[in-house]
Order: structure tokens, then sequence, then C-alpha cells
């Protein structure tokens, strides 16, 4: 039957009313928004209060669009996420399932937590955030006042000034770093500092998961 259910789940979507979409918009917004909710996110937990949920017609399918803010993803803190769910479909049953085309995440981080979590990776290089950000390499004595940006899963290294040993060296052109594969379908990832935050954004393809009628929102 389940299979049978996903086949008709874009059909009854289609023909369900718009006065019915709305009505599901606003009992979820009703229900969730301004409460706490938890969930886990590439095996860590996450945490975040919900600021609103809004759900709309989008041809067959539904699109939803929630808002979280004061997010924290095994401790560290990102300030607000927005998540758009393109070409939803809902799918009733003893656990209702829910299958999206695609995510659009949004958000913004303050720096610190971005240079934290590069620091904790396995690399040569320690970041740290003064007035601009500064790179020393953990092995030899050499350090770099850096800036950089990812677009469409690149990463644009740029070299501000660079020491060598106490010697000042000709910086050259920014570096082109193409990211690894990354987990969970993410791509198209984008990342740009402003002042003290980072506004990031990627997409997730063909999403799904279970959403039990038994579950209550945590105050």
């Amino acid at each position: 039957m389940q299979p049978l259910a996903e086949l008709g789940a874009g059909t009854v979507t289609a023909l369900v009313p718009d006065t019915l979409v709305d009505l599901l918009g606003r009992g979820l917004a009703l229900r969730y928004a301004g409460r706490p909710v938890e969930t886990t996110v590439q095996g860590a937990p996450l945490r975040a209060v919900v600021d609103g949920v809004r759900i709309r017609r989008d041809r067959a399918h539904l699109r939803a669009r929630v808002r979280l803010s004061r997010l924290d993803w095994d401790d560290r803190r990102i300030d607000s996420l927005t998540v758009t769910a393109h070409g939803l479909r809902i799918v009733p049953g003893l656990s209702t399932r829910i299958s999206a085309a695609r995510l659009d995440v949004q958000g913004v981080a303050p720096i610190t937590v971005v240079l934290d979590w590069f620091n904790s990776l396995d690399t040569p290089w320690r970041l740290s955030h003064g007035d601009d950000i500064r790179a020393d390499h953990r092995r030899l004595n050499v350090s770099a006042v850096v800036d950089g940006a990812v677009v469409d899963d690149v990463a644009y290294v740029e070299l501000l000034r660079l020491r060598c040993y106490g010697l000042l060296v000709p910086v050259v052109a920014a570096r082109r770093v193409p990211l690894p594969p990354l987990p969970a379908g993410i791509r198209k990832v984008y990342a740009a500092r402003r002042g003290d935050d980072v506004r990031f954004g990627f997409e997730i393809a063909d999403v799904d998961g279970v959403l039990p009628f038994g579950d209550r929102p945590r105050r």
C-alpha cells in the first residue's frame, strides 16, 4: 500500500483546497512557533527555536518555509536558519511520511564558530579572528592574513599579507579550491563573511523523513 500512497501523493495534494492548505500552515505555525525543537543532524544533537512556519501550494505539491533561531548544533551556535522545502509531499499513514524534491538552506553564524570548526579539522593551519582573519602554520614559522568565500562548491582563498620566518613575502593571486563531496547530498554551497558573521547557504536534494502522529513539540 505504501508505494500506491506515494504514487498518489502528488495528485492528492493537487486536489486539496487552498483553504485547507492555509489552515494546515496556520495550524503548524500555532503549534510550533516560539517553541524549542530538538533533532539529530549528521549524528549530532541540534536544538533550535521555531520562529515561523509557512506553507503554500506549488503546482501539484506544496512549498514550506521554516525559520529557526538560537540554534545549537553539537555546541556550535548558529544565529538563524531558514529552510525552504520545494516539491513537498505528505503521505499519511500510521507514521506520516514527508518528502521534498529539494531543500534550500540559508543561515547566519558567528565567524568565531566557523573558525573553531575549521580548527577542529586535521589541517596544518590554525585560524584566529581579530581585525582580520589570521592563519598560522602549526609547525612552521609562517603566518598570513587571509580572506575568502565559497561560491558554487568552490572556495576562493585570498592572501592579503604573508610572512615567512619573519620576512614579508609577495602574495599570490586568490587560490581556487573545489570542495570535496559533502555528506547528505549537500551541493551549491556558498558562504561569505560580513563583518563578524558568515552568511551561508546550500541545497539538499531528495529528502524524506517520518513524522509520527504521537510526537509533541517540547515547551
